[in-house]
């Protein structure tokens, strides 16, 4: 790109993307600091939250230790044994070690209760879980403290009243370590001298590690100061020697202080057993956590800069380049210059929505002409779809269609017969639109469409009312009509009506026959003005055989529909014969003009015309002049029926070879994923509509059911005879994800494919 050659629409989109990029970039060095500032607060709020959760986790397991004690000392057994003096020891050895044998599952429940041990005062014996020593000293020698001799413990532990003693040193299975000691003398209803106690000396190590987070996290120290004596109950990270300073600082009105060296005091206080917990968090911690925010902000804050920039040309040349070539555009073809580029734009955008509005009147007035086309199919007996398809036709007419049964009516202006002239017919039009405005006032249920300049034809659709109800309804609007353009206009009006009709399909009959009517009221010399057709004197000396049901025939032949043609022949049967009761001669007439009708379908039969050579021989054969009547029918019913049967065999023949080649065509690429009815259709260049529903009807079953079945069973071929992974499996049967293929594959065997697989194996 060539920065002389940006035009002006490209340098104000760039500068507006410029101006979006730097906005969150000084928002975000404005959030750096205050990101910073958080980092330390989190930091805090952080070390913080570890010192109380293992504030928190100690006092609960101090709580079990309680309640252990609690449940020791009303336990009858312990009670029992508290009961018993010295001279009753070896009468009691194995409840005594029933006893221990019974406790020693509590030393499990929490690690702080591993070496607890119960002494009974009046026995002189000490019961540990597992085990009972009958002299204390022998006990002691093994479980001591440095600083106590064994007078002093019997004294100062044994006796001594519920609590907990500070962190002494202690020798444990010759091991020195360090433990604070809870002691609850027995029993719990022990005012004055106890009978016994429960011991439980608690490692100092052990609460070490439930402080354990303060140093591994965040580097630093922490210790718990009994309250109640001053003593140290432990410490982690940090000597003895230290804290007394720095505990002379700690303020119980304040949680949180700053040492010299920048270290941070966070303090926590137990209520409950007069603790106070102090960690210490060094400042190069706290630094430490707030300076990848710095290293991350400072790198995206460049990052963005550069690849924000590259998008801005990016977009800024991408969004302005088909604007600037309608501004091209639109100059070669107007011939005009602008300065202000929007401007011209929006004058001529302006011009193309006029253009745009007065197309879509343009197609509102042709709205008119679609339902007026549409009627004039119906009433010609062009339409031969099943009335649901008819519907929909007439929907996209804008006409929608309120019911299959009804009349036909013919109305005709008299008096304009032999005139026309460019007024004549614009007083007929004037004179149309206020006969439909009147007849709209006596009946909602038509639809009108003209015939000539002083015709109108009427299909009134109801399903509802009775035939006889409907027609006489029908009647009386007209001649309410004809009454008040007599009494008003001096206009005469005329009126055929046709019989009823059963589905839309028989319109056209309806209309015919209204014709007739229509067409017996001209000529006759009686002075009528409605009549219908079933009314009207049948002429005898011509047959009845208009074009319109040659017509028809020809079609539904030429469709195969045999049914249709068949009720249209019999129709012509019914005029000629019942209504009309032509003689032989005329009757004879008239089956000649049927059988020449039908060597015209067959003629149009252009392949295979072997197979219609016993037809037609048999059609050909027919002397009308020598058979009966019904013998005739007869013979063209069977005519129509072979003819009919054939055009749907090579139908069906053709089927079957177009679902042999769509099948073929799905073994071959049923593993591409990208395999749609819109590309099969698209391969066959046939509607996707008709693909879908000649596979249906041929095969009973959906063509994408079909699909599906040839990759389960190529799926489960490869489950069984190979190794291959789900994920390859997928891929090679035309699923995209192994997901989805998964997902299918239980949804039609029932099963996952790794069960399947499994399945085999066993």
């Amino acid at each position: 790109m060539n920065l002389a050659e940006f035009s002006k629409v490209f340098r104000r989109f760039l500068l507006s993307y410029l101006i979006i990029l730097f906005i969150p970039l000084l928002a975000g060095l404005i959030s750096y600091h205050v990101s910073l500032k958080t980092a330390e607060k989190y930091s805090i709020m952080n070390s913080t939250q570890v010192l109380h959760e293992g504030k928190t986790i100690l006092e609960q397991r101090l709580d079990e230790i309680n309640r252990f004690a609690n449940q020791l000392a009303t336990n009858s057994d312990v009670n029992t044994l508290l009961n018993k003096n010295i001279t009753e020891k070896n009468k009691i050895v194995s409840s005594m070690k029933q006893l221990s044998t019974d406790i020693s599952p509590f030393a499990s429940t929490n690690d702080f209760l591993e070496d607890f041990y119960i002494y009974f005062r009046r026995m002189d014996i000490v019961m540990v879980p597992g085990s009972v020593y009958y002299r204390p000293y022998h006990f002691y020698q093994e479980y001591h403290y440095t600083d106590f001799t064994f007078s002093e413990w019997k004294t100062e532990v044994l006796s001594h009243h519920q609590g907990m003693l500070p962190r002494k040193a202690f020798v444990m299975d010759e091991r020195n370590t360090n433990v604070i000691t809870y002691i609850r003398p027995l029993p719990m209803n022990s005012y004055s001298k106890s009978m016994g106690s429960i011991v439980v000396p608690i490692e100092s190590s052990k609460i070490n590690n439930l402080l354990m987070g303060i140093s591994t996290q965040f580097n630093g120290w922490v210790y718990i100061m009994d309250e109640n004596n001053g003593h140290i109950v432990t410490t982690n990270g940090i000597d003895e020697s230290e804290i007394s300073p720095i505990h002379s600082r700690v303020s119980m009105n304040d949680n949180r202080l700053y040492l010299e060296d920048g270290t941070l005091l966070i303090t926590a206080h137990s209520d409950k057993y007069n603790w106070t917990y102090v960690a210490g968090i060094p400042s190069k911690t706290l630094v430490r956590q707030a300076a990848p925010i710095k290293y991350i902000t400072w790198l995206v804050t460049i990052g963005t800069l550069v690849i924000g920039l590259i998008i801005c040309f990016l977009f800024a040349y991408r969004h302005s380049r088909p604007i600037t070539g309608m501004m091209k555009t639109l100059k070669e073809y107007t011939g005009t210059e602008s300065r202000n580029d929007y401007d011209f734009l929006h004058g001529n955008i302006s011009k193309l929505i006029a253009t745009n509005v007065d197309l879509h009147s343009q197609l509102a007035e042709q709205k008119p002409l679609l339902k007026d086309a549409f009627l004039k199919q119906l009433l010609a007996g062009e339409l031969t779809e099943k009335n649901q398809n008819l519907q929909e036709f007439a929907a996209l007419a804008d006409l929608p269609i309120i019911g299959n049964k009804g009349f036909v009516s013919i109305l005709k202006v008299a008096g304009y017969e032999e005139m026309s002239s460019s007024e004549i017919y614009e007083e007929l039009h004037a004179i149309r639109l206020v006969i439909q405005k009147e007849s709209l006032k006596l009946c909602q249920k038509f639809y009108v469409t003209n015939l000539d300049s002083d015709k109108m034809v009427y299909i009134f659709l109801d399903d509802q009312k009775d035939t006889d109800v409907f027609a006489r309804d029908i009647e009386q609007m007209f001649l309410s009509l004809k009454k008040q353009f007599q009494h008003q206009y001096r206009i005469s009006l005329k009126v055929g009506f046709g019989q009823p009709f059963q589905s839309l399909l028989d319109i056209s009959r309806s209309y015919n026959e209204a014709v007739q009517a229509l067409d017996y009221i001209t000529i006759s010399t009686n002075d009528y003005h409605l009549f219908w057709y079933n009314e009207m004197i049948k002429e005898t000396v011509l047959f009845y055989y208009p074009l319109d049901y040659e017509f028809r025939l020809l079609k539904n032949l030429k469709e195969g529909n045999a049914e249709e043609a068949k009720k249209i022949l019999q129709e012509i049967y019914e005029e000629n014969i019942n209504n009309r009761c032509l003689p032989k001669d005329m009757l004879e007439q008239v089956m000649y003009e049927i059988k020449g009708t039908l060597f015209k379908a067959f003629d149009q039969y252009s392949s295979k015309k072997e197979e219609l050579e016993k037809v037609w021989k048999n059609i050909w054969d027919i002397q009308v002049d020598e058979e009966s009547i019904e013998s005739l029918k007869n013979k063209f019913d069977q005519a129509i029926e072979c003819y009919c049967q054939m055009i749907a065999d090579q139908r069906k023949e053709s089927n079957h070879t177009m679902i042999h080649s769509i099948k073929t065509f799905l073994h071959e690429h049923y593993q591409s994923p990208d395999l749609t009815i819109y590309g099969i259709a698209e391969h066959f260049n046939r509607p996707e509509k008709f693909i879908s529903h000649i596979f249906k009807e041929e095969t009973g079953e959906y063509l994408y059911e079909y699909l599906e079945k040839i990759r389960m069973n190529e799926a489960m071929n490869l489950l069984a005879n190979s190794k291959k992974t789900i994920n390859d499996i997928a891929k090679e049967v035309g699923y995209n994800s192994a997901h989805s293929f998964r997902r299918a594959f239980k949804r039609i065997n029932k099963v996952t494919p790794n069960q399947f697989r499994k399945t085999l194996q066993d």
